[in-house]
């Protein structure tokens, strides 16, 4: 059953083939660096906002954590040039705000953990490779438009959206626009075959 309906799905936008969205996926091309660091257990499903990220935003990339049998590479986490920031709503989190990027002078890594909320939180307490890196939050917004998973707060965002605001605010309001549209162009083709229904997977909060 799970290899029929792997087959009834673009392998790329993961929505039926019949509703399939790729040529919609803008290129943008950024100064602002995302490295999205997501965890196993989000591979695999269809309703990951995290690799529209990547299609999307040519300077872009994930990496997969959480595999047993292969750690992940913090290559790049502390790039020359760059100033990078952790996008994690932590107590001591900084607001991604117009003041705050103000006094930024180099161009930014945005690294943006994607998991859930409980998962995410014990990674981001306990990897040493995060160590140092200023985390920043965004400010309170809009409600969210990701429809595919319950959120366990208001304020919860899903990966794309979290993206897309930081990015708003980094460098380019043209880029968040254009992202925004991607992911209601997301929920609306996965929401059509299935009547409107929501799934019951719950995001953390800030990022999906």
């Amino acid at each position: 059953m799970r290899r029929m309906l792997s087959d009834l799905r673009c392998p790329d936008c993961k929505v039926r083939k019949l509703y399939c969205f790729c040529a919609e996926i803008p290129d943008i091309r950024l100064q602002t660096r995302v490295l999205i660091l997501m965890h196993t257990s989000e591979e695999v499903l269809p309703s990951n906002t995290a690799r529209l990220v990547v299609k999307a935003l040519s300077n872009s990339e994930i990496r997969i954590r959480g595999r047993k049998d292969r750690p992940m590479s913090a290559e790049g986490f502390f790039p020359d040039g760059r100033r990078s920031l952790l996008l994690y709503p932590s107590a001591h989190a900084a607001e991604l705000n117009a003041e705050y990027v103000a006094g930024l002078r180099e161009p930014v890594t945005l690294i943006v953990p994607d998991g859930n909320w409980r998962r995410t939180r014990k990674f981001v307490r306990r990897d040493p490779a995060l160590v140092g890196i200023p985390h920043v939050k965004l400010p309170a917004g809009y409600p969210s438009e990701y429809r595919l998973r319950r959120q366990p707060d208001e304020s919860g965002l899903c990966t794309l959206e979290a993206v897309a605001r930081a990015v708003g605010l980094l460098e380019s309001r043209d880029a968040q626009v254009r992202l925004e549209e991607l992911l209601r162009v997301m929920v609306e083709r996965t929401l059509l075959p299935r009547g409107g229904r929501r799934g019951d997977v719950c995001s953390f909060r800030g990022i999906e």
